[in-house]
């Protein structure tokens, strides 16, 4: 646990010293959040709601889910184990005091929360000024959201690990960095909510761990969601991250193998 807190302390004093990058984070938020807004509001062309979702909840959907809970290119993580498969720096973790996807999530995790404080708390703040922000459903559906919020970056991270151990055996970052990326828009609801997708596709998203991502938090919040279901959401959710956590060490068991075996 020390190790896991060290690892992400360093990551986070790392990230504070880039000023001019956080600046550009803060800028590139606020035109993708713009953005999205000016979409829905021509989608929605006066309406007052499109599928039983008003244009207010719309806009509270791209204000937090552009930010809290989409403002991090987390296949940027795949590209990093890809890296250090490529260069042969992976061996290198065998002899550290964690493992190396714990590692990886401690890393991952303090830049992350980093980007809260620095990138996400400022860009709501300026569009609340601006268009005003629903609050969640209910107190208690705001409390919920908290704990969806835990759970999916949690699974953010996980899934992005997950893909990049991946690279010991498709020995093609790239391909699996892309490939995350668009399943994570896509399925995850972070560019069109899961209630616009055909019915097909959006019973595949809804049981998909991406869907924790964006889509079931904002649907908690908004109150599209009742208590009872948030609560069972969330436990299925606490079940994917239970799931991915044993794949990824099963992964990792056998990626050591692999890199003990080829003389790392």
């Amino acid at each position: 646990m020390r190790s896991f807190v060290a690892f992400a302390v360093a990551a986070v004093r790392q990230q504070t010293g880039y000023r001019a990058e956080i600046l550009s984070m803060v800028l590139g938020a606020i035109i993708e959040v713009f953005a999205r807004i000016s979409i829905w509001k021509a989608v929605y062309g006066g309406q007052h709601a499109v599928a039983g979702v008003t244009l207010p909840q719309m806009i509270a959907y791209a204000i937090i889910g552009a930010t809290l809970l989409s403002n991090w290119d987390a296949a940027l993580v795949v590209r990093e184990i890809g890296a250090a498969i490529r260069t042969g720096q992976i061996g290198n973790t065998l002899i550290r005091p964690a493992s190396f996807p714990v590692m990886l999530f401690a890393e991952n995790l303090g830049p992350r929360l980093f980007n809260f404080a620095a990138v996400c708390t400022p860009v709501i703040i300026i569009f609340s000024l601006l268009y005003g922000l629903l609050p969640p459903a209910s107190l208690a559906h705001g409390l919920l959201f908290i704990g969806y919020v835990a759970v999916s970056t949690t699974l953010l991270l996980l899934i992005s690990i997950l893909f990049g151990l991946l690279s010991f055996w498709v020995f093609d970052a790239h391909s699996l960095e892309w490939f995350m990326r668009g399943f994570g828009a896509l399925l995850s609801g972070g560019l069109v909510p899961l209630w616009f997708f055909p019915p097909v596709l959006a019973e595949t998203a809804h049981v998909l761990p991406f869907a924790w991502i964006t889509y079931y938090p904002m649907a908690v919040y908004l109150g599209q969601l009742d208590l009872v279901s948030s609560l069972t959401y969330l436990a299925v959710g606490l079940c994917w991250i239970a799931g991915l956590v044993g794949l990824i060490a099963a992964l990792w068991s056998r990626a050591c193998r692999r890199i003990v075996v080829q003389g790392g």
